[in-house]
């Protein structure tokens, strides 16, 4: 030790140098006379014994263990208890590393705060990369894949406030190493922390690892890490820290799983009459007639939520907020919002011909299908340009999620020209209005959008029947949902055809269809819930709203449905602050809650397809005439396999055709159908982003040159095939498309026809002015500090000046925001 009084340092090096110089191995450390145990040091002493155990011969005789201590990969700040270390030199394939892609984009949303990337990773676009996108279309990852998860909460006051007796004095974090066959293969995991043995002892070390193996065990083949970092996070809660430190690990294991005596308060325990005879505190059973009558008092505050976050009137958002009544208001973190829908329904309704009509084909794990026929066209039969869904009259055709961009009439309302007219009568007032996606044939702005193509789902799916909870872990990466239904009753619940197309006494009705699709949304959430109901019981409102948080939506979202329920339970039961007393509750009680934040999370349309058959149009008139019904509340009737056949002719046609779309003859087979552009729009008009409209000047509103980037290169832009299908529709093609080389470029500078609100972001509902500046200023649109912003509600409205702190909602939509720091385009 420098510091050491007792025995000076010289005389420590002097006895050093009596030992062979095989066998000895020098450390300092800058404490004084004791035998240092931190992480660095303690590496010290492994290194050491590992080197001289390489002069031992090897004991043939004696099993190794799946167990070490990885020291090669120990940074100083580093101890790892590394288990279950297999072979991973060799990549993964191709499914496995989407699937392995897809899980670390998830849980970088899920714990922000906590989750950090160790491997490596490039930016597929430098210029428009995001540094907290973790998807595959910003980044390319190098195999294996590592990274790491903090396990305390970090935004948890809760957690923060009991640190002192539940969780170690410093931040431990759980490393995973992909296999390369994961998640069909458990991964490599390890702890990370910087604490001695007295702060983090092994045995609380080794309990901690037999709780991950357990879980870990129990998600076999499955992606788990999530899993993972919820059992450890019960571990610590549930008082396992404590109970390893006199029990040893097994008995800590066992009490961190079943929830002992030994790890309960004193508190606890003197709630005993409401515990079963293993101590643990459980829901109270009930009729399945409270049950079905709760869920549908969750439909009736999910149903008065939707409606109020539909209210644009920012001084009753601002009013309610004064007066602590935030729900359905989108209180919650704003920000840029990358929406998604996403497309469920039984097997073989038609959810993947409406993934294909609605992208163009365009799925982005495709791979290029060549045509195989030529009609009287020109185009293939079975002209499938960039991959698209795969399709077959039978279940589970979908196994993996299909994901692609696709094109959404923005919302009734949303924009700035909705109110003026035709686009025509704008242009006699001399404003060209541009669009950066195009327009379609009722000149509604286009505007992207994020769809995924989920696995089949069979009824009980909530219970690992047919794809199971890899159909639903699917769906927390949508915003809303869209029920593709077999309107024409010709399959049944499996997805098997049980009529023909005349239809038959024998149809079932799709009405039938609707329940159950909810059903497994509601009762999977439930049993993730009541599973862990005496954990929830003992840590009180926050621990339950940590459990919302696996489907990916902020505390202050589930806050709402909080507020929402206690309102209407107040009012109709006269209960009271029932989220104080969560061990009174039933489970019908639970039921209302899960059936209230599933109406909100995941609302629905629904696609009636197969209209163009017989026995679909009464089906059809029966189901909107009852809507809202079931989480469903629009409808849409159409012919997904008709709509497909259309834009597969005119992409057909556009890429094998050598003429640039200027010169090519338009050719539009009849009527072009609108019902899957109408079932997107009904869709996002549920969860209606705010859209926002950045200019760079408040009279011509012409857009930021920064935005060039976004509207020429922008991977979400559509392509020549999705193009020839606007224009031939009757629509307008994207402003910055060339149609004589069919290409994207950038306006020039002595180009006079710059458009008008070109550019639109979308944004959460609760945004503020801040959060549209810090969107463009990561887009690369604006640099420097936020000065001043000034915005207005409609064309020729005179702007007002704006604050960072202001919410933006269509009273302000129109938006300018000036910065300190000048680009080169803001210098001329």
């Amino acid at each position: 030790g420098e510091r050491d009084l007792l025995i000076p340092l010289s005389s420590s090096k002097a006895l050093m140098e009596l030992y062979q110089e095989t066998a000895r191995h020098a450390h300092i450390h800058p404490g004084g006379h004791h035998v240092p145990v931190k992480a660095n040091d303690i590496q010290h002493y492994v290194q050491f014994f590992k080197g001289q155990l390489k002069s031992i011969p090897a004991d043939t005789s004696t099993a190794s263990s799946n167990s070490e201590i990885d020291v090669n990969t120990t940074t100083n700040k580093e101890r790892h208890a590394a288990i279950d270390r297999t072979t991973i030199n060799e990549p993964p394939d191709e499914e496995h590393a989407q699937a392995q892609i897809d899980e670390v984009s998830a849980l970088a949303q899920i714990f922000p705060g906590e989750f950090k990337l160790l491997s490596p990773s490039s930016p597929i676009d430098p210029d428009t990369f995001d540094p907290d996108d973790y998807s595959e279309e910003s980044r390319n990852y190098k195999h294996p894949i590592q990274y790491s998860i903090i396990l305390q909460p970090q935004d948890d006051p809760v957690t923060q406030q009991q640190s002192n007796l539940l969780w170690p004095p410093k931040n431990i974090s759980l490393r995973v190493q992909y296999t390369p066959n994961y998640p069909d293969v458990a991964p490599n995991i390890s702890l990370i922390h910087d604490m001695n043995y007295l702060e983090f002892s092994s045995n609380q070390s080794d309990a901690l690892m037999n709780v991950l193996r357990k879980a870990m065990h129990n998600e076999d083949g499955m992606p788990c890490v999530m899993g993972l970092v919820y059992a450890a996070r019960d571990f610590f809660e549930g008082g396992g820290l404590v109970a390893s430190t006199t029990t040893g690990p097994a008995s800590a294991f066992e009490t961190a799983d079943d929830d002992n005596d030994d790890a309960r308060s004193h508190d606890d325990l003197a709630d005993d009459e409401k515990r079963n005879s293993r101590g643990t505190v459980v829901l109270r059973p009930c009729s399945r007639k409270r049950i079905e009558e709760c869920n549908a008092q969750g439909l009736e505050i999910a149903t008065a939520m939707l409606g109020r976050a539909h209210s644009d009137d920012v001084g009753e958002i601002n009013g309610a907020r004064d007066a602590g009544d935030v729900s359905g208001f989108g209180s919650g973190k704003g920000g840029s919002w990358k929406y998604t829908i996403g497309l469920v329904g039984k097997p073989s309704a038609g959810k993947s011909t409406f993934f294909n009509a609605a992208t163009a084909f365009a799925r982005q794990r495709g791979e290029s299908i060549r045509y195989t026929h030529n009609d009287e066209h020109g185009a293939g039969d079975m002209a499938i340009v960039t991959g698209g869904a795969a399709m077959a009259p039978h279940p589970f055709t979908t196994i993996d999620p299909n994901v692609g961009f696709c094109l959404v009439p923005a919302p009734e309302g949303s924009c700035p020209e909705d109110d003026e007219g035709p686009l025509e009568d704008l242009m006699k007032r001399g404003l060209i209005l541009g669009s950066t996606h195009g327009r379609d044939s009722r000149q509604r702005r286009l505007i992207p959008v994020c769809l995924k193509d989920v696995a089949g789902l069979v009824p009980g799916a909530y219970q690992g029947r047919g794809k199971g909870n890899k159909f639903l872990d699917d769906l927390t990466d949508a915003d809303v949902l869209i029920h593709v239904v077999d309107a024409s009753g010709s399959s049944d619940a499996e997805g098997n055809k049980v009529v023909n197309e005349e239809g038959s006494e024998e149809s079932n009705h799709p009405i039938n269809d609707l329940a159950w699709v909810r059903n497994e949304l509601v009762e999977w959430v439930y049993f993730n819930l009541a599973s862990r109901w005496d954990s929830i019981v003992r840590r009180g409102k926050k621990k339950l709203l940590g459990m919302f948080s696996g489907y990916k939506q902020n505390q202050s979202f589930v806050l709402d449905v909080f507020a929402a329920m206690e309102k209407f339970m107040l009012k109709t039961q006269s209960r009271d602050r029932i989220f104080d007393n969560l061990d009174s509750w039933d489970e019908g009680d639970l039921h209302t809650l899960v059936s209230a934040f599933v109406g909100v999370r995941f609302p629905m349309a629904l696609a009636l397809n197969k209209c163009d058959l017989p026995s679909a149009a009464s089906f059809i008139k029966d189901i909107k005439s009852q809507l809202p019904i079931h989480g469903a509340h629009v409808g849409v009737g159409l012919s997904a396999h008709e709509e497909m056949k259309s834009m597969r002719h005119h992409v057909g046609l556009a890429l094998k055709s050598s003429e640039p779309s200027a010169t090519r003859p338009q050719d539009i087979v009849g009527e072009f159908p609108n019902g899957v552009w109408d079932t997107l729009q009904s869709a996002m008009s549920l969860r209606v982003p705010v859209l926002v409209f950045p200019v760079n000047d408040m009279k011509s509103y012409e857009p930021l040159p920064g935005m060039t980037q976004f509207a020429t290169r922008d991977s979400s832009l559509p392509n020549k095939g999705m193009i020839s299908c606007i224009t031939c529709s009757g629509g307008i093609a994207p402003f910055n498309w060339d149609a004589q080389n069919d290409i994207y470029i950038p306006m020039s500078n002595s180009n006079h026809t710059k458009p008008a609100l070109r550019d639109a972001l979308l944004m959460k509902p609760g945004s503020i002015v801040e959060d549209v500046y810090m969107g463009l200023k990561w887009a690369g649109a604006i640099e420097g500090e936020f000065v001043r912003a000034e915005g207005a509600s409609e064309i020729s409205e005179k702007p007002k000046l704006l604050s960072k702190t202001d919410v933006v909602g269509r009273h302000n939509r129109i938006m300018r925001i000036m910065t300190t720091k000048r680009k080169e385009w803001q210098r001329k």
